[in-house]
């Protein structure tokens, strides 16, 4: 990058009014020589913010923050010292000399070009949006849409007359070049003759004498955008860099973005972060939504720190931009497939650089323009953000309500999914509190999950490789299934026996959902029993209307079946006992090696694993000594 003389810098310094430039952020009161006033940099009741206007100096004597005029720019509005130094000579009406090399001097001074062109382009369609009668049925959407004159104006929102050439021919009447035009992105070259090569017309074109131009104006140029409702598209600072421009009619495309240029790149804009960024900064939070309107009209109702993505996939180049304000992101996207696409990229995001992202979810599959113009203001949209889920939090419930928790295929694929979903978690703390969660839904213990996550490959695979691994976990939760069934179904048989062991296992060491309500049912139905009954799956009518809503569920009449038609008695009740105990210690086990393998063990850790590996020794030892059947 060309660096400024050293005698610019002294004139923009010299011309900046220190008290104009802090009185931007904070009211200032004489204080003696100085004058004081709130620190901008911190939130404080007392003003303890102190600035020279002399020396162009400033310091907090609160939070400590201190410098001088550039250094005050650069922190405030986010930029780097030739940054600032450019912001302060546009708004004093310095020109800057810099030290560069002829060519950088030219490409430097095309860039200035193109951006003096972007700025009258955006002021031509400005002045056509609210002063000509052509732009009637665009002022007449925005009213249709609840967005009223003044958010208008403030986005800068314009209009393009539907003739071909009248930017154009403004913009050379002007002093500007065709190729200046066309590096700017606001015209476009025609591949062919027609009505694209005459100067006037409407935008449908006409019949008469197209077919004789043809050929004659090939390769001329005409505008980019006709008849449309025009969003410009601003840098931080304000600086047009293109514009997005959306038809008010049955047109296709619906929108229609400026191309890449020298100055705009789609993957790095964020519409409204001119006006949004001071908002961000003091609110230490910034909301992304995906359109200009969604924008407009949260800004109307009173939330200032918002930004669209313009499309749904936010960029690395996005988020880093929004960094520079806050490093907490809360994301209000679209509940269709796009907005939930986007939502999961952004998990690696989150990750790769450390940034806090939050969902928004805006209620009744609305998007938030339509949501605040129905009568909600920015405290509502504020209670909505207040119960803003993480990014991680979204998923793993998104994963988990997507599929039917009752089937044990369906539990297979959701722990497919949510491995690769639980990789991205930024931390291990966050991604414990995720498995506690995933273990309660699943009514399993947070050992079970993170043994059957192990044994899986990460989420997104696809054909063979994610069938197999499919299939291997339904395989590992239904042999797990089938010993806590045999387990209850031994207790039903053996009810004596079998009500002292239903009451001695938890809950948590069953990995099954189903085989946990079966488990309370078993038990209630052995604190009923009577040493009359012994051999009776169902002692009487009565009791039998009693359970049969319970009976309707798969899983209790699974046991029920087993202990009426399976061979059970007070020795294989102890051995399946035992080998429910062994299971438990399993997962408990792999969960500890785990932990190890990830490094996120303690001292604690490996005690528990090997005290648990002991415990396995003697259980299998107890199992040996179960005696075999006569």
């Amino acid at each position: 990058m060309a660096r400024i003389e050293r005698a610019s810098i002294d004139q923009v310094v010299a011309a900046a009014d220190m008290l104009e430039v802090v009185g931007r952020y904070t009211p200032l009161k004489k204080a003696g020589a100085n004058y004081s006033g709130l620190c901008p940099f911190h939130e404080e009741k007392t003003p303890s913010f102190s600035v020279n206007p002399v020396e162009k100096l400033y310091y907090c004597f609160g939070c400590g923050e201190g410098g001088d005029l550039l250094s005050f720019v650069q922190k405030k509005e986010g930029l780097d010292f030739t940054g600032a130094v450019e912001l302060l000579a546009e708004r004093y009406g310095i020109d800057l000399r810099y030290e560069e090399a002829p060519a950088d001097d030219a490409v430097r001074r095309r860039r200035e070009r193109l951006r003096q062109l972007l700025e009258k382009a955006c002021d031509y369609y400005e002045r056509v949006l609210w002063t000509t009668p052509t732009a009637q049925p665009a002022r007449e959407y925005l009213q249709r849409r609840g967005l009223g004159d003044d958010v208008c104006r403030k986005y800068r929102l314009g209009f393009s007359f539907p003739a071909w050439r009248r930017l154009h021919d403004a913009a050379v009447a002007t002093g500007f070049g065709e190729k200046e035009l066309l590096d700017a992105g606001l015209v476009v070259r025609s591949s062919r003759g027609g009505a694209a090569g005459r100067g006037g017309g409407a935008a449908a074109g006409g019949s008469g004498g197209a077919a004789a131009s043809a050929g004659a104006h090939a390769g001329r140029t005409y505008d980019r955008f006709r008849g449309r409702l025009m969003f410009p598209l601003a840098d931080e600072r304000g600086r047009v860099l293109g514009f997005g421009a959306r038809t008010l009619g049955d047109e296709k495309p619906k929108y229609l973005n400026s191309p890449e240029t020298p100055l705009y790149h789609k993957s790095a804009a964020l519409f409204g972060i001119d006006k949004a960024r001071e908002a961000a900064r003091r609110a230490d939070r910034i909301y992304v939504v995906e359109g200009y309107t969604d924008v407009m009209a949260l800004a109307q109702a009173g939330v200032q720190n918002v930004v669209a993505s313009m499309g749904t996939a936010l960029t690395e180049d996005q988020v880093k931009a929004l960094l520079k304000y806050t490093r907490s992101i809360y994301l209000c996207f679209d509940a269709d497939a796009a907005g939930q696409g986007a939502m999961l990229r952004a998990l690696t995001l989150a990750r790769t650089l450390t940034v806090a992202f939050h969902v928004v979810s805006i209620p009744a599959g609305k998007d938030p323009a339509d949501w605040v113009l129905a009568g909600n203001d920015a405290a509502a949209f504020e209670r909505l953000a207040a119960q803003a889920q993480t990014l991680l939090q979204f998923h793993v419930r998104s994963v988990l309500s997507a599929h039917d928790l009752a089937k044990a295929d369906e539990r297979a694929r959701a722990l497919t999914l949510l491995k690769g979903v639980l990789a991205e978690a930024s931390s291990p703390i966050e991604r414990d509190e995720e498995v506690r969660y995933v273990a309660d839904s699943l009514r399993l213990s947070p050992e079970s999950v993170r043994h059957l996550l192990a044994g899986l490959p990460a989420g997104g695979r696809t054909g063979q490789g994610a069938r197999a691994a499919s299939a291997a976990s339904t395989r590992l939760l239904s042999n797990e299934r089938i010993l806590e069934a045999r387990f209850l179904a031994a207790c039903l048989a053996v009810p004596e026996d079998g009500a002292k062991c239903a009451a001695a296992v938890g809950e948590d060491q069953f990995t099954d959902v189903d085989m946990r309500r079966a488990l309370a049912t078993v038990r209630s139905r052995l604190e009923r029993f009577e040493p009359a009954d012994a051999g009776k799956i169902e002692s009487n009518e009565e009791e039998t209307a009693g359970t049969r809503d319970e009976l309707a569920d798969d899983a209790l009449a699974e046991v029920m079946v087993r202990a009426a038609g399976e061979r059970f008695d007070e020795r294989v009740l102890v051995e399946l006992f035992l080998r429910l105990q062994e299971a438990d210690l399993a997962r408990r086990i792999v969960a500890a090696r785990t932990r190890l393998k990830e490094g996120h063990a303690t001292a604690a850790d490996e005690a528990e694993l090997a005290d648990l590996q002991v415990r396995r020794r003697r259980l299998r030892d107890e199992i040996r000594r179960v005696p075999l059947e006569e």
